[in-house]
């Protein structure tokens, strides 16, 4: 691992020779840790926007068309992932961004007529996508008016850790499928207290 995260490191400092982006006909030094933050926002954008594409849609709702009151609906007591609709269209979003990322091994397809899918996550995955999905349900029901906080890009990172804390008591302290959901982290006391 050390030595996985020495050469990490190195890769991120080395210099890759490109076309400048004002005038093709120059070559600049770029260091490749630039390329990899402009990648990260984008990132996120697709995995926000397949996360929420798929919960709505297994909700049978049109995400552009939420309308204030369904969304108000879902916010109360927090609906759209303690009730069995919610949650499911969480453990389906949840399921396409463990696929998207390379992480199909999480998600366990039925075997048979009886079987359900199970999923194996940590609380802290859970709350990733639910996180995105109270984002979109807050600014259609007029709570919040922006994503962000002070600084630019920052905005996401505190709401995770709020919906981490918020969920903790919502979910089992056992590793054993409850719904389709096989928390991972369980039993660990340390599981709602992420580090900033």
């Amino acid at each position: 691992m050390k030595q996985g995260t020495t050469k990490a490191e190195a890769w991120l400092n080395d210099f890759i020779r490109r076309a400048s982006r004002r005038n093709s006909s120059i070559f600049v030094n770029v260091r490749l840790s630039m390329l990899v933050l402009r990648v990260k926002p984008h990132l996120h954008q697709s995995w926000t926007e397949l996360i929420t594409n798929t919960y709505f849609a297994t909700l049978g709702v049109e995400v552009k068309t939420l309308e204030v009151a369904t969304a108000k609906q879902l916010l109360e007591g927090c609906a759209y992932y303690r009730t069995a609709r919610g949650r499911e269209a969480c453990l389906d979003a949840l399921a396409a961004l463990f696929r998207a990322v390379g992480a199909a091994s999480l998600v366990s397809e039925p075997t048979g007529p009886t079987d359900g899918r199970i999923i194996r996550a940590t609380l802290g995955h859970f709350a990733f996508v639910s996180t995105k999905i109270r984002n979109v349900l807050e600014l259609a029901a007029g709570t919040r008016v922006s994503s962000r906080a002070e600084s630019v890009g920052d905005g996401h990172f505190p709401m995770w850790v709020a919906e981490v804390r918020r969920m903790d008591a919502n979910f089992p302290r056992t590793e054993k499928v409850d719904n389709g959901l096989e928390m991972v982290d369980g039993a660990a006391l340390e599981r709602s207290l992420p580090q900033y």
